[in-house]
């Protein structure tokens, strides 16, 4: 008996190929270290404090490290007493924790559930000020949230930094934050004169006692609410100033507390500003009064008078479309 080959030569057929047959080879690991491109990438957008953990575990991306900008979420830089100050960046916290000396040169870090205790050779007000302008005057850095509380000038005074939403608690008579463009939302105590404030998305002033309505007409922001209340005189002097102008953000809001009647503004803007007052009764029956001040054939001045200073979303949004279906330009002041 011949072989299976020569057989099916003799009837004619051909032996099965093996040329697309694949052959499958063992996997290999990847051997070849991440490309300095991506180490970059993933070394700069690690969270703060785990950055810190591999700049103390890794010598190999130590000088990596010390150039790349950080990225937070959220800065704080609080004083609590003469030579105190608190620092949080993210999950890292840094300053005095219990301690009853202050100025035996150790400084105190809490980071991830870890306590640790470090000492310097400088008093805490000294070792935490190097700390956070050594780490604030990378450029580049952004951060998402700052909250300021009689934090030292010369912390915040390093580069212009680049900040989202910022808290300021600071009795400062002049700005001394740079940024390098506006912030979307700022929370401030004092009213003063500063294109950081003037240009800034939102701003909310807390607990100003002297609310300069003069001032708070030159600022261009979409969104102004005051927490303290105003007269009904200084509402019309806003509006008033206001009026004066054409380059208004398109839908501004200005939301403020009222000490007297709404009806008596409502007077007064209608006998000084020729404003005209309309009601609206909207979702689930509520009443909306608002009075229209005309500022020239394209711009109108919304004073809208709201119940303890609130308006949700919803509610808003329909009232801005009332207002731009009419006009192009829009100013709407929110009372309580």
């Amino acid at each position: 008996m011949g072989s299976k080959a020569s057989k099916n030569q003799s009837q004619g057929t051909k032996p099965p190929s093996t040329e697309s047959v694949a052959v499958l080879q063992p996997f290999k690991p990847l051997t070849k270290p991440l490309t300095y491109p991506s180490l970059v990438s993933v070394v700069e957008f690690i969270c703060f404090g785990r950055r810190k953990q591999l700049y103390a575990k890794c010598p190999t991306i130590r000088k990596l490290e010390e150039r790349l900008p950080y990225h937070l979420e959220r800065v704080e830089i609080q004083t609590r007493g003469p030579s105190n100050i608190i620092l949080r960046f993210e999950n890292v916290s840094i300053g005095n924790f219990g301690s009853k000396n202050e100025s035996d040169g150790k400084i105190a870090m809490w980071c991830s559930g870890k306590w640790m205790e470090r000492s310097t050779g400088l008093s805490l007000y000294e070792a935490t000020e190097k700390f956070a302008l050594y780490n604030l005057s990378r450029p580049g850095t952004t951060i998402k949230t700052l909250e300021t509380k009689y934090t030292p000038k010369c912390i915040l005074n390093c580069i212009p930094l680049t900040i989202e939403n910022l808290i300021d608690r600071n009795d400062w008579n002049n700005w001394i934050i740079r940024t390098t463009r506006p912030v979307k939302t700022l929370q401030t105590d004092r009213i003063i004169r500063n294109d950081m404030i003037k240009y800034a998305k939102e701003v909310t002033v807390t607990r100003d006692p002297i609310i300069y309505t003069d001032i708070l007409s030159e600022w261009n922001c979409e969104s102004i609410t005051i927490e303290t209340e105003l007269s009904c005189r200084e509402v019309v002097d806003y509006c008033r100033s206001v009026s004066k102008r054409t380059d208004r953000p398109i839908g501004s809001v200005f939301k403020s507390k009222l000490s007297g009647y709404s009806t008596e503004l409502f007077k007064m803007l209608s006998r000084e500003l020729i404003a005209r007052k309309i009601t609206l009764t909207v979702f689930g029956g509520n009443v909306i009064q608002f009075a229209i001040i005309p500022i020239n054939e394209s711009t109108e001045l919304n004073v809208f008078i709201m119940e303890h200073g609130k308006i949700e979303t919803g509610l808003f949004e329909k009232l801005r479309q009332f207002g731009e279906h009419s006009q192009e330009m829009n100013e709407t002041v929110v009372f309580g």
